[in-house]
Parts: structure tokens; C-alpha cells; sequence
């Protein structure tokens, strides 16, 4: 079983707009809660539709166009496979969308190491990483693989696609083995992302569901205590079988409190 929660959450009154996702560690004081901001951003659709439009011609914002070119535009976006496979399609402007607050508990006492790596990421107060050049910060980077059913992946500050991550270490560093022995045994679970044994830099995932394919593999650090609904509304809504985002998923700001 994972470690209990071992401190009261503790929230500030001024919240930015949307609602705010946090992250809780286990074992400091209440006073140094990691919060974490982040975004659903349905922007695709209005994308693809533009380059669709292109093709055809139309210029312009589509939700600008006509009700004549914007019924040709809709089955033309419908008729080509490549497009039609990326969703629904609409040609009003899509709003920005807050997806919610996600509160997170990390075992800093089980894996102290991997909990400060990611503290430290959420502050963005290393600077920037001596093996990448590159800020050492989550904030403004989006989950690039999110996998049905399986699990919501991101953290790469180097190249934002999985090819590339950096830590507070100057590149990999190794597991600690007590977070080895904690299981994925539902959603909401925080573990790191890897490329095989020791391969440990900034990318890390969250459960959908239990999988247990990755015990044994993944360093276990932390778990949801709050926001589960977000996560089952991110698989609903920007999870794919492939891993490829139908959405965006933004962590729109993070850091201490």
C-alpha cells in the first residue's frame, strides 16, 4: 500500500483564474505546499480547420467564415481521413479551458531524491540545467503522451515530444529503489517516466487506471489526494490508444506557495 497522507492541506485565499492544481510533500511543513496549475487547452479542432480551409482556399478565421463556406469546410474537414480522425470538428472559436486543481502527495521520505528533483522543478529555482541549457521548470510544458485507459505523460522541458529531459542533477540519475517497490495500483498514481533502469531526468506520469505492468520499473513518488476527476476527464477528453494528445494539456504555471 502506498504511504498515508501525513499532513493537512493547506490553501491560500488568492487563487489565479480557473481552479489551481497542487501538490502536496509529505514530511515538510504545511507552509511549503507545490502548487501546480494546469490547463486544458481545446485548441486542436480550430487548428486542423484552419489548415483544412487552407487547402480549399478559404481564408480567415474560421469562425469568421459564412454559413455557406462553413458547411464547406465541414465536409471537407469530414471527408479527409487524416483530419476526420483528429476529433470532432466545430468552426466557432473554441474558449480557454481550466481543466481544474490536482493536489499531490510526494514521498519525499520513501525517495528523496526523486521528490527533490521534482520540487525543484515546480519552483524553477535551479535555473537552467547544465546538460540541456534549458529552464528547469514544468511550468508552460504540456503532457505529450497520454494513453487511454493508461496514462497521462509529460515533463519534458528539453524537447516537449518524450525525446529529451534534463533534472536538477545534470542529466539521468539513478532509482531509488523503495519507490521500486511501490505499486500503480489505481489512477492518480505519480511515477517516472524512463528509457530503461537509472534513466530518470524530468518526465513522469500519471495513472489513469492500475498498471501494474509498470511496477518494478517506474519509481513510485507521489499520488493524487485531490483532483481524480481531472484526470478521468483528461483521459476522456485528450486521451487517444496511440498516446497522441486529441488536446493540448498545459501546466499552465507551478511553484511553491
Amino acid at each position: 500500500m502506498l504511504p498515508p497522507i501525513r499532513s493537512p492541506l493547506r490553501r491560500t485565499n488568492e487563487q489565479p483564474i480557473g481552479s489551481p492544481l497542487w501538490a502536496r510533500r509529505s514530511g515538510i511543513p504545511p507552509c511549503a505546499v507545490c502548487p501546480i496549475l494546469v490547463s486544458i487547452a481545446i485548441l486542436i479542432t480550430n487548428i486542423s480547420i484552419c489548415a483544412v480551409a487552407a487547402q480549399y482556399g478559404l481564408s480567415g478565421k474560421p469562425e469568421e467564415l459564412d454559413a455557406d463556406a462553413a458547411t464547406l469546410l465541414r465536409e471537407a474537414y469530414s471527408s479527409d481521413p487524416t483530419w476526420a480522425s483528429k476529433g470532432e470538428v466545430s468552426t466557432a472559436k473554441p474558449a480557454p479551458i481550466r481543466a481544474g486543481r490536482i493536489v499531490l502527495e510526494l514521498f519525499d521520505k520513501e525517495v528523496p531524491k526523486t521528490v527533490e528533483n521534482f520540487r525543484c522543478l515546480l519552483t524553477g529555482e535551479k535555473g537552467l540545467g547544465k546538460a540541456s541549457k534549458k529552464p528547469l521548470h514544468y511550468k508552460g510544458s504540456k503532457f505529450h503522451r497520454i494513453v487511454r485507459g493508461f496514462c497521462c505523460q509529460g515533463g519534458d522541458i528539453v524537447r516537449g515530444d518524450g525525446s529529451g529531459g534534463d533534472s536538477i542533477f545534470g542529466g539521468q540519475f539513478n532509482d531509488e529503489k523503495p519507490g521500486l517497490k511501490l505499486k500503480h495500483d489505481g489512477p492518480g498514481i505519480l511515477s517516472m517516466a524512463n528509457s530503461g533502469k537509472n534513466t530518470n531526468t524530468s518526465q513522469f506520469f500519471f495513472t489513469l487506471a492500475a498498471a501494474p505492468q509498470c511496477d518494478g520499473k517506474h519509481v513510485v513518488f507521489g499520488k493524487v489526494v485531490e483532483g481524480l476527476d481531472i484526470l478521468a476527464r483528461i483521459d476522456s477528453e485528450a486521451a487517444s490508444p496511440d498516446g497522441s494528445p486529441r488536446v493540448d494539456v498545459t501546466i499552465a504555471d507551478c511553484g511553491t506557495c
